[in-house]
């Protein structure tokens, strides 16, 4: 019986690895754009507020 870390082999590539994260970040880019645009767009507003208020 032998001791130590045993053989691994892996069945895909780095082309699988980049379809596959292609195939994620295509599912969830809308509620990232969202999630990032919209306190964003109020930070700007307030920005563009505090440059006709003061």
């Amino acid at each position: 019986m032998e001791s130590g870390i045993p053989a691994v082999s892996l069945t895909y590539n780095l082309a699988d690895v980049a379809t596959a994260v292609s195939n994620w970040f295509s599912a969830y880019w809308l509620i990232i754009a969202f999630a990032v645009a919209i306190p964003l767009a109020f930070l700007i507003a307030s920005r563009v507020k505090g440059l006709f208020v003061s």
